[in-house]
Formats: C-alpha cells, sequence, structure tokens
C-alpha cells in the first residue's frame, strides 16, 4: 500500500477545503488537499511539499487524525491536522478552495475518502478560540511557540482595520484553542491581554401596551 496524505489546514477556527477538477467522477466534489508520499520521503514532508506544490503556502503539521482510509487497492489515505501562516492559498490543482466552519462542513460533497475524518475535524473546530493581543512581536511568538509545543493551534497576525496601512503602533493579534486558563497565564507573562467579547446585555420583556386608546377617568368632574 502506497500512502495518501491529506492536510486539514486551519486557520482561525475554520478549515480549509478543496475542490477537485478531476478524474470526472471526482469533479466537483471537496477534499482535504495533498498528495502521494514519495519514495524515502516522509509522511509530513509529503504533505509540506504537497501543500507548496498546490496552494503556494507553507505549513507546519501539528497532528494526524485518527483512522487511515482505503482509497483502493494500491492507497490509502492519513489527515494531518495542520497550521499555515499568513497569505491566501492560490490553488494550482483544485478550481476553487474556501474556509469552512464546523456548521459548513456537512454542506460540501466531500470525497468519500475524506469523510470519515470530518467527526474528529469537527470535535476540534468546536472547540473555543480564544484571541489574546500583545504589543510586542516577540511576546505574542514566545506565547505562540510555547502553545504550539503543548499542541494547540495557534495563528499570528498584526492587527489592521481595513485600509490601514502598516506601522509600528499596530499590536499583534494571536488566535487559539488552547484552554483558556492556560492561554491567561501564558498572557500576564508576557504583557498582554485577552481580548473577550462583552457578554450581551439582558434585553427587557416588551412593555404590556393596549392595543386600543383608554379613556381616562377624571377624578374631579369638569
Amino acid at each position: 500500500m502506497s500512502d495518501v496524505v491529506g492536510a486539514a489546514i486551519v486557520r482561525a477556527g475554520r478549515v480549509l477545503a478543496a475542490r477537485r477538477t478531476s478524474p470526472p467522477a471526482a469533479a466537483g466534489r471537496w477534499e482535504f488537499p495533498g498528495g502521494k508520499v514519495e519514495p524515502g520521503e516522509s509522511p509530513e514532508a509529503a504533505l509540506i511539499r504537497e501543500i507548496r506544490e498546490e496552494l503556494g503556502i507553507e505549513i507546519e503539521v501539528r497532528r494526524w487524525l485518527a483512522g487511515r482510509v482505503t482509497i483502493d487497492d494500491r492507497h490509502e489515505l492519513t489527515v494531518a491536522l495542520a497550521q499555515s501562516g499568513e497569505g491566501d492559498p492560490q490553488p494550482h490543482e483544485h478550481d476553487q478552495v474556501r474556509w469552512v466552519a464546523a456548521a459548513e462542513l456537512d454542506d460540501l460533497d466531500w470525497l468519500d475518502a475524506d469523510r470519515p475524518f470530518l467527526a474528529e475535524l469537527r470535535a476540534h473546530l468546536e472547540l473555543p478560540d480564544h484571541r489574546a493581543v500583545f504589543f510586542e512581536a516577540e511576546h505574542a511568538e514566545v506565547v505562540a511557540a510555547t502553545l504550539r509545543s503543548e499542541g494547540y493551534v495557534v495563528l499570528v497576525e498584526r492587527e489592521r482595520l481595513a485600509g490601514e496601512d502598516d506601522d509600528e503602533d499596530h499590536p499583534w493579534s494571536l488566535r487559539s484553542d488552547a484552554p483558556l486558563i492556560r492561554l491567561e497565564l501564558l498572557i500576564d507573562a508576557h504583557d498582554g491581554w485577552l481580548d473577550q467579547p462583552e457578554a450581551p446585555r439582558p434585553v427587557p420583556p416588551p412593555l404590556d401596551l393596549p392595543a386600543a386608546p383608554r379613556r381616562l377617568k377624571s377624578e374631579t368632574p369638569r
């Protein structure tokens, strides 16, 4: 059996799906991008090479999802959870790529070989995605390196509003699926802060207003 490897590339709580153009039986269906492991090549090295060739981006393999799926009598598929750096994927062997949230996984027509990996991937995507902010890039990278070494997914990027030029005043944003308590400890040690959305204020119940004007009685006759 020859190994075929696929990458579940996760960024900010979404996974990258790629749409096939060939062979005819697979055209229009979605898959985790990847390819065959060459003789003498490790599965991890093969996956990094394939993604570079297919999408023009660099990835870091975090861990392998459970299981192996037989594609035919000569090939078996394994899929790795991976993380990409900055930059948009540019498909060279697919006609479309898209970032997909956990709730959208079932909306795509996945290849049969990729479907068994969706349950574990969905569970991973549904983990809380926390956001921290740092003014020093080195602090963000130290925290990111620590979390990655512990097996968590991390994305570090420069904070900018649309249309703004990059300059030294923009902080660094770090997103991770690490437990909140672990992230808070690292943030406190590296001069960052947790950016959590404020809890929505409770909406007061509607007033019981009359459906039609009421005639008011005067307390004193006129």
